[in-house]
């Protein structure tokens, strides 16, 4: 078989002179070589021959043909296109002598704040470009964003649209995908026919994400589990890794992270505002802590003097779980919600070995552990843990720690009443979820927060095959081991006859099969 290179020396030697293989992604292979005529030097991109095959010349050329008219200070344009007598497609694209986002995440994990809303904006301007004149990039990741002179250059917009729309039913049977995973919008890894500029905000909303923490919202041992994640979980906050981020950032980014399209900023351009108001608040609070600093060189300096640094904002935005998670964080939270309510009420600690009554009120809830090893049963634990804060949270005679508050405790060996201490609770919950075979097993445990002893563990199994039938049932037996540790006053709360988004479940059954 011809070696690629070979090939396209042969084809378009006449034009370009081909140098070497600088990169190759899932789709194409990247060519460095000079352009003959017009002495430059120019990127070649080669569609793997399967694709080439599979979608044919004419309809991708036409496609390419499209998007090589987006003429924008933030888009790295395209030069040329076309078919090898191989049959190999290729475009020409402008060789960038900087580096991608990608390149720089490389070296430096987090950006400035400064640098990550400048590039995202700029981004963002020029997706709004290319929107306006009807066209979705699709496939929008750090790789795609170009570095030059410290601005943005968003590249490849011909070849996701051009696959997507030249490939059809073809590019389904091939196996693969336009777009990647870990920025995939929820609609886009459904598949959806219609996925219009919104699901572009939305790759670009996980692209700033990372920027500011240093990865992804979601990651995951194959496609398909981090496609599903996307569609479920609720998105991590930026703040609990990186307090410094502001509330307008942390506000615009969840909002572009909206599960569902119409939730979402609704243009590039209103995400491009948010940005650029987040830049001008974060300006005014470098200057205003320049002013300070100076200021405070101006008096003598003691220890007395010193104001404390305010703690890193809370996130003030409570979202909620949908889908999968939602089912497990069901399983057990109305009976053990109102068995720690029963516990702030009581004088004596149950079992003799509680915090004293006053702090019983006080709970964390630390993230459950999965005992299979399996990511699914890890997002199922998440789902567990998450679902139990939030419904803690509303019963008002107690004081739930957020569940950002306990994230910095997650898998930590330290021990369990320093883990209270630190977070100043009198009462504990953790638990587990292990799976054998086609049963389900949950643990969830009381744990007296100044020892660090385990007051009541209570563990229910039943067949995993169908958590949206036996949601009730767990949860009244739920109930009933607590009531013979607590009382009788301990009832089951009502339970919703279904999930709000039972697709959704369906869709991490699949997943798991697909596994």
């Amino acid at each position: 078989m011809t070696d690629p290179l070979d090939q396209l020396r042969s084809a378009l030697g006449d034009r370009y002179d081909l140098e070497k293989q600088v990169g190759e992604g899932g789709m194409a292979t990247v060519y460095r070589a000079k352009d003959v005529k017009h002495e430059r030097t120019v990127a070649i991109k080669v569609l793997r021959p399967e694709l080439s095959v599979s979608l044919g010349a004419d309809r991708f050329l036409r496609e390419i043909r499209v998007a090589a008219n987006l003429q924008h200070p933030n888009i790295l344009g395209l030069y040329d296109s076309g078919e090898t007598a191989g049959r190999l497609l290729y475009y020409v694209m402008p060789f960038i002598e900087g580096e991608s986002l990608r390149d720089r995440l490389n070296k430096d994990q987090q950006l400035p704040m400064q640098d990550a809303l400048q590039i995202v904006r700029e981004a963002a301007e020029a997706l709004q470009y290319a929107h306006e004149r009807g066209i979705v990039h699709r496939d929008i990741k750090p790789e795609n964003i170009l570095l030059q002179g410290g601005h943005a250059l968003v590249a490849d917009f011909g070849i996701a649209r051009a696959v997507s729309q030249a490939g059809g039913e073809k590019l389904t049977q091939t196996g693969m995908a336009v777009g990647t995973p870990h920025y995939m919008s929820p609609e886009q890894s459904l598949g959806s026919e219609h996925v219009d500029a919104r699901s572009d905000i939305y790759s670009l909303g996980c692209v700033l994400y990372e920027v500011l923490i240093g990865q992804p919202p979601f990651t995951g041992p194959n496609s398909m589990a981090i496609m599903a994640r996307h569609s479920m979980e609720v998105v991590p906050s930026l703040q609990v890794v990186r307090a410094s981020v502001p509330d307008e950032v942390e506000d615009a980014v969840m909002r572009a992270l909206e599960k569902t399209p119409a939730d979402r900023w609704q243009s590039m351009r209103d995400f491009a505002v948010a940005l650029s108001d987040a830049e001008a608040e974060a300006a005014m609070m470098r200057t205003s802590a320049r002013r300070a600093a100076t200021a405070s060189r101006r008096v003598p300096s003691t220890r007395e003097m010193r104001t404390p640094a305010p703690p890193p904002p809370d996130p003030r935005r409570k979202r909620l779980m949908i889908g999968g998670a939602v089912l497990a964080g069901l399983l057990v939270v109305g009976g053990v919600a109102l068995g720690i309510q029963k516990l702030g009420r009581s004088s004596a600690p149950a079992a003799g070995t509680l915090a004293a009554a006053t702090d019983a009120n006080k709970v964390a809830v630390l993230y459950f552990k999965d005992l299979g090893g399996k990511d699914s049963l890890r997002h199922l634990a998440d789902g567990l843990t998450e679902g139990l804060i939030r419904e803690l949270s509303s019963v008002r005679t107690l004081d739930v720690v957020s569940k950002n508050g306990v994230a910095q405790y997650r898998g930590s060996p330290v021990p369990r009443d320093s883990i209270a201490r630190a977070l100043k609770v009198g009462t504990l919950i953790d638990g587990d979820v292990e799976q054998s075979g086609d049963r389900l097993r949950v643990t969830v445990r009381l744990v007296d927060g100044a020892s660090g002893a385990e007051v009541k563990r209570t563990s229910f199994e039943r067949p995993a095959g169908d958590l949206i039938a036996i949601r009730d049932s767990l949860t009244g037996t739920a109930a009933q081991e607590l009531r013979e540790l607590l009382g009788p006053e301990v009832k089951v709360r009502e339970q919703r006859a279904s999930t709000r988004n039972v697709g959704a479940w369906l869709l991490l059954q699949r997943g798991e099969q697909a596994r």
